[in-house]
This record gives C-alpha cells, sequence and structure tokens, in this order.
C-alpha cells in the first residue's frame, strides 16, 4: 500500500489537480471536482494498487483522508480472492462480465418522456452507464452471423445479472411497498417516476408494470436489501431503441458504487433484445455529476429547451444515448 503522501499525490493524478489540493480534508466531489465517472476511474485505479473495498468501505468514504484509511485498513486485511474480485474493471468498449465489475460511481438521476411523449408516467435514471461511444452506429440488430450446421464450441451464457456489489432480482409483490416508498421518498421522490406527486399505493400498483418492457429490483450482494429499481420502458423494436431508467436509495449518492446495477441493466438489455442504441433523458441539473462522459461514455443527442420545473426555473432536458456497438458483444 502506498505511503499517505505518495497515496494523495496518486488521488491528485486522476482528479488532474496539484498534489496540495488533494490533502486528508479534500472531498472527492466538491473540492477535487470528481464526477461519477471520474470516480469510476478512481476505483478501477485503486482496484490495481491491490485493494478491493467492500459496500460498507465505500459508503463511509467522503475524503481523500478517508479513501486512505479505508484502502490501508484493507490492504491489512484482505478478503478472500474470488473471480468476482480479483480482476480490474473493464475497458469501457469490452464487455462487461461478473469477473470484471469494479467500483463504479455516485448515482445520477435521468427524468424519462413525460405521460404526453408515451412514458410510463415518469421513470428517472441512477447514473448512466459508462460505456464508451464512438461515431459509428451499428445495424439495427447489430447481431452476429451464426455458424449454420457448425456445432458451437462456446454455447452462449445466461444474461449477466449480479456484480460486485449489486445483483438484479425480479419484482415479486413483496417488493412494491419498497418500490412506492422510493418513488416517494423525499431523497428520490422529486427525480423519479412521479416527480414529486404522492400517488396512492393502489395507483402505484396499477402503474407499476405500465409500458415496461423489462425491470428489476436491485439488491445489494452484502446485506441481501433492496436498494434500487432498474428499469427499460417504450421499446420500437422497428427502428431499434429503447428508453432506460434507474434509481438507487439515497444513501448510495457520492458513494461511488451505484452505477453498477445500470452498467449490469444495459448490458443485460442488449443481450436480450436487438436494439442498437438506448435512451436516458435527464433534466439539465443532473449534468455535472457525468458531464465527463459525454463524448466518452454517452452521445448528447437532444435538448428541449426550459421543459423541466424545478425550484423556481426552468431546465432543458437533454436527450442521451449509449449504442451498442461501443458496449460490445459477449
Amino acid at each position: 500500500m502506498l505511503a499517505e503522501k505518495d497515496f494523495a499525490a496518486f488521488v491528485a493524478r486522476h482528479a488532474g489537480v496539484d498534489a496540495e489540493q488533494a490533502d486528508s480534508g479534500a472531498r472527492l466531489g466538491a473540492d477535487l471536482g470528481l464526477d461519477s465517472f471520474a470516480l469510476l476511474e478512481l476505483h478501477a485505479a485503486i482496484s490495481g494498487l491491490g485493494v478491493d473495498l467492500s459496500e460498507r468501505a465505500w459508503l463511509r468514504i467522503g475524503t481523500v483522508g478517508e479513501l486512505y484509511d479505508q484502502c490501508l485498513a484493507r490492504s491489512h486485511r484482505p478478503e478472500p480472492v474470488t473471480p468476482e474480485t480479483q480482476l480490474p474493471f473493464p475497458d469501457l468498449s469490452t464487455p462487461l462480465t461478473a469477473s470484471q465489475i469494479r467500483h463504479p460511481s455516485r448515482p445520477v438521476t435521468v427524468q424519462p418522456p413525460d405521460a404526453g411523449a408515451g412514458a410510463p408516467n415518469g421513470g428517472e435514471v441512477t447514473d448512466p452507464a459508462g460505456l464508451r461511444i464512438d461515431q459509428h452506429v451499428s445495424p439495427p440488430t447489430a447481431a452476429v452471423q451464426g455458424g449454420r450446421g457448425l456445432a458451437d464450441p462456446t454455447p452462449p451464457r445466461p444474461p449477466q445479472r449480479s456484480g460486485r456489489y449489486f445483483r438484479l432480482a425480479p419484482l415479486l409483490p413483496a417488493s412494491t411497498p419498497f418500490l412506492y416508498e422510493l418513488a416517494i421518498s423525499p431523497e428520490t421522490g422529486f427525480r423519479w417516476r412521479y416527480r414529486g406527486s404522492v400517488p396512492s399505493y393502489a395507483q402505484f400498483e396499477q402503474e407499476l408494470w405500465q409500458g415496461m418492457l423489462s425491470q428489476f429490483l436491485v439488491e445489494s450482494v452484502e446485506t441481501g436489501e433492496p436498494v434500487g429499481n432498474v428499469i427499460c420502458y417504450n421499446p420500437d423494436f422497428a427502428l431499434g431503441h429503447a428508453y432506460v431508467g434507474a434509481a438507487v436509495s439515497g444513501r448510495y449518492a457520492g458513494s461511488g458504487i451505484a452505477i453498477e446495477p445500470v452498467r449490469l441493466f444495459i448490458r443485460y438489455v442488449f443481450d436480450v433484445w436487438p436494439f442498437r442504441k438506448l435512451y436516458f433523458e435527464l433534466p439539465e441539473f443532473n449534468l455535472p455529476q457525468f458531464a465527463s462522459a459525454l463524448g466518452n461514455g454517452l452521445r448528447t443527442e437532444g435538448r428541449l429547451v426550459d421543459h423541466e420545473y424545478y425550484q423556481g426555473r426552468y431546465w432543458d432536458r437533454l436527450i442521451l444515448a449509449v449504442y451498442r456497438d461501443r458496449v460490445g458483444s459477449r
């Protein structure tokens, strides 16, 4: 493990700031300017030091000093190494597998189309996946032709639904109370499906699957508790696109791991359906949390001027996209 001074310099390099700015009290986000995707890269770099932090450890981290203390403690008390924890985070242009999932980034919310545009009563996204996008757009199906008549030595695997910190679980009737609380909670309610309004429980149950192609409950691997919701809605199979969204409990804000279930879900959707791209929609006030992904992980494809209202002013709504051909195939 690096000495504390060297570790601070290590963090400063990844933040693109002078070493003096990365003192022990410097906050990773507010002081060093690390947004969700910059944190993602920092997490991957820390993994390269041979340190694997648990979910609870990431939830305690806010400053450079706290990050160093957690890394130092983990380097003295290593967890058993498993295929799920020993490999570094994948390059953003390579397929996402269970053995490659590392430390994603903090949550950011994205608002889906409004009801007038055919949206399923809203649907906000937590931190869109950090997947690299180039200018090339694949054909609508982006499928690979199989070898007909030949035995395939590598049969396809089931879609991956479990990562280092979170797993995607089916929605059962017992999940509905948690999802209702998520939709109306002060931390996420104004960003999520009902944009601050509080529907009746009966209305929420009735509309839970409206417009949806697929959705999962997000569970913590460490505790088994439900922590979020990921959705795919408004699919257009003729044109080859759909919308995705997610929300995660407020306690994960700034933790640097809440992007993992979004990445898992995007991989799942691209594995199961022949979409060429997936859309995210978000109010502009959410953009600073992951602005570094634009041009690298996400492409801006539209802007609705003064479309959103919140706290006394109007905000633009941005339409972003992630493309299949930059996500890769298994």
